[in-house]
Order: C-alpha cells, then sequence, then structure tokens
C-alpha cells in the first residue's frame, strides 16, 4: 500500500507547520532503546536518516558520545536542527544535510550505525528508504528503525483512509519484517506490544502532559498552528485538519494503530 499525496493538511504537516518541537510515541525512551540495541559508543559514526529538528541526533551526541550525521529533505528543519545543536554546546559533533532519504549522499558502507526514528514510511518508497539505509551502513552495522505498525488487520480502504490523514504509511508487522530482510539485513529483532499502548502516543512532548489534557499542542500552541494552517490551506484546510487530528486519535485509541521498534544487521 502507498499513500497518496494529498493537497489537505494531514498530521506530520501541521507537526512541520506549528514549527513546535514534538518527538515520537514512546519520546526519548524510545531513543534511548533504540541507540541502546544499535549498540552506539563513543567514536561511532551514525547516520540519522530524516533527523527532522536534531532532537534524536543531540541525544545520540550527548549520551553516547557518537559523530552524528543528520539529514533531512526540509531546510527549514535543518536550518531548525543546526541551531539547536549550536545552542546544546555540540555542533562541532553533529552534522546537518540537506538530503533525500531515497538517494543517500554517501558512498557505501562508511557508517556503523543507521537510525530512523519515525520517518521510514513518510516517503511513498518505504522499501528505498530502507534499501539506502543498509547500502550505507557498513558490514555487520545495527541498522534500527521504529515505524507505525497496524495492531488490527483492516481494510484497504480504512488502511487508506488514516495513512492519509496521517501523513505517513504504516504498515502490517510482517510487512515491515519482509522489507527488512529484502533491504538485506539478518537477525532481526523487533518490539511491539511495549511501545503500542496508547499511553507511548502521549509522550510526544518533552515536557508536557499530554495524557492528561488529551490533546498534543497547549491551547495557545492550537490557536497559533491553526492560524498558520488557515494561512496557508484556507477554512477548508483548517477544519480538514482538526477532522484528520479526530481520525488519527481514534485509531490510536481503538488499537488499530500501533508502533514497532525494528534493528537488524547487516550482511
Amino acid at each position: 500500500m502507498k499513500r497518496k499525496g494529498i493537497h489537505q493538511p494531514t498530521i506530520e504537516d501541521a507537526i512541520e507547520i506549528s514549527g513546535i518541537e514534538t518527538l515520537h510515541p514512546g519520546g526519548l525512551a524510545l531513543t534511548q532503546r533504540t541507540a541502546d540495541l544499535a549498540g552506539l559508543k563513543p567514536g561511532m559514526r551514525v547516520l540519522d536518516v530524516s533527523s527532522g529538528r536534531g532532537s534524536q541526533a543531540i541525544y545520540y551526541a550527548q549520551t553516547f558520545g557518537v559523530q552524528v550525521v543528520g539529514i533531512d529533505i526540509s531546510e527549514q528543519m535543518i536550518t531548525a536542527a543546526t541551531q539547536n545543536a549550536k545552542r546544546a554546546g555540540i555542533d562541532g559533533q553533529v552534522l546537518f544535510r540537506l538530503a533525500d532519504s531515497r538517494q543517500l549522499p554517501f558512498g557505501d558502507n562508511c557508517f556503523d550505525a543507521v537510525i530512523n526514528e519515525c520517518a521510514v514510511g513518510i516517503p511513498d518508497d518505504s522499501q528505498k528508504v530502507l534499501d539506502e539505509m543498509v547500502r550505507v551502513a557498513k558490514p555487520g552495522a545495527a541498522v534500527a528503525i521504529h515505524e507505525s505498525t497496524w495492531r488490527k488487520p483492516l481494510s484497504l480502504a480504512e488502511k487508506n483512509n488514516v495513512s492519509e490523514r496521517y501523513g505517513t504509511t504504516p504498515l502490517e508487522f510482517d510487512e515491515w519484517i519482509t522489507m527488512l530482510k529484502q533491504a538485506g539485513l539478518r537477525e532481526i529483532i523487533a518490539e511491539f506490544d511495549q511501545w503500542s499502548n496508547p499511553e507511548m502516543f502521549w509522550k510526544i512532548r518533552k515536557n508536557r502532559n499530554v495524557q492528561h489534557h488529551r490533546q498534543v499542542l497547549s491551547l495557545y500552541e492550537r490557536i497559533w498552528t491553526s492560524t498558520k494552517i488557515f494561512g496557508r490551506y484556507g477554512l477548508k484546510g483548517l477544519l480538514k485538519a482538526f477532522e484528520n487530528e479526530r481520525v488519527f486519535f481514534r485509531a490510536v485509541l481503538n488499537g488499530k494503530l500501533g508502533y514497532c521498534l525494528f534493528k537488524g544487521v547487516k550482511h
């Protein structure tokens, strides 16, 4: 299944438009677990694919003493990530580059670990993203991702509906495993249930109790973001963004949509 492009703001669009820092389900606990599984150690050269505003890359560098290259297709994200690294005082340890995850600007076999947190499914060709991640990893290196994964059998129509509103393409658990193997990974391990409970989705803000408010953004942030969405998409787009949010959270709360962490080793 491939997500079709639409001209209405998806959940991913709204997050980017807001300019507000958000993480992924599981928050920094999942970032820590991902880094642990990838075996990050001081001196390693790590690629963070689709690095966003740089939160994970900065965390790897500060916590594990690794050198990190982050790539993202958005100039806005690269600018924000570079500024965040500078504010953290580790801009000499982390470098951000503008690049497409489906065509990485690196040679074969050059990174000690390759990680993608929550962005393999955003481009239409998730397999190409995985293929590129494995290509640039050294033989024997860990490649780790975590991604939205269907928890219940759903019709193709319902999957397409949620995917288009979300702005990314969740897959079945077995589909992810098949794609990882096709990309050239072995010794694949997966952690699903512990990252799929709805409370994990409330951890996407570092300093805010999302579960209590049942909203990712505060009232002020929602007003600010709504104004920006309205300016770009008009009233129809703003109403669509609110509708997409409701459908997305229903899918999470009803146990249809979860989250899975995968790690494999390059042949």
